[in-house]
């Protein structure tokens, strides 16, 4: 009960601007590979931060309390890093679909055609979505496409939607598809059964399949290392295509073209050695 002349405030007041400068849809618009590894950075960091400035013992282990608080920290950021995951999926294939334009010999019915024979997708675009992108000056037909494809929580279909583009390139690689779909369910048990992997979850994927029935949480290092991991997936999926992508552009583009292009697939990160 609220303190006697406190105002009672409403949970849409309490909302305000991010001043942590936090990655915002215009960075994944110019560099969505740069945009989600900054991001994975400054969810590492301030586990990082915590960790280092909760009572420890003296022995310099974390106490009980801290330990238990680390893990909640840990398990709310997984959920936020997937999110970013896959903003970073959709802004990189909206951004190719409005850059085809400067593709040689793209034909956008044999774009489409293809991602529905290999995904079973079906393209329908939502009037009503569509409407809500009115008037706003940072319009891509690429993300309206993306924003009406179902199924970015799977690499097998993402993979699809990446390649209708015909790069010769596959975005997730077979050695990666794994973690991947690890790193979804786990997402998935954290947002939709409170942190319990359900049995038939469980079974969903192998690594995960004594779990079932079972609430889990995450050891302190849980997202340094999806961080870290997440790297190198980043930066063969992004140059993969980038270098498919340019290999196909038209002659004689304009400079300004062809670094907006270079930029858009662009890799980096403050933990360079990571990638």
């Amino acid at each position: 009960m609220a303190k006697k002349g406190r105002p009672v405030k409403e949970f849409h007041q309490y909302l305000i601007e991010a001043t942590n400068n936090q990655v915002s849809h215009r960075d994944y618009l110019k560099e969505p590979a740069v945009a989600f590894l900054r991001h994975t950075i400054e969810a590492k960091s301030s586990i990082d931060l915590c960790i280092r400035t909760l009572p420890k013992k003296k022995n310099g282990e974390l106490t009980k309390d801290s330990k238990d608080t680390v893990q909640y920290l840990a398990i709310s950021v997984l959920p936020t890093i997937m999110g970013h995951f896959e903003t970073y999926q959709r802004y990189l294939f909206a951004g190719m679909f409005d850059m085809s334009v400067y593709l040689q010999g793209f034909k956008v019915k044999t774009f489409l055609d293809k991602i529905v024979k290999d995904s079973k997708a079906d393209i329908n675009v939502d009037l009503e979505r569509l409407a809500a992108f009115r008037n706003i000056g940072t319009n891509s037909i690429g993300f309206v496409i993306a924003d009406n494809l179902k199924g970015w929580h799977s690499p097998e279909r993402v993979n699809n939607y990446f390649n209708a583009f015909l790069l010769n390139h596959q975005f997730i690689a077979n050695d990666d598809i794994k973690r991947i779909k690890l790193l979804w369910q786990l997402r998935h048990s954290i947002v939709h059964t409170g942190g319990t992997l359900t049995f038939p979850d469980a079974e969903k994927v192998e690594e995960l399949s004594d779990w079932g029935d079972k609430t889990f949480a995450f050891k302190e290092n849980f997202i340094l290392e999806v961080a870290r991991k997440l790297h190198p997936i980043i930066k063969s999926g992004t140059e993969g295509l980038g270098n498919g992508f340019i290999s196909k552009l038209k002659p004689n583009l304009d400079a300004q073209v062809t670094d907006r292009i270079d930029e858009f697939f662009r890799v980096k990160s403050s933990m360079s050695a990571w990638l």
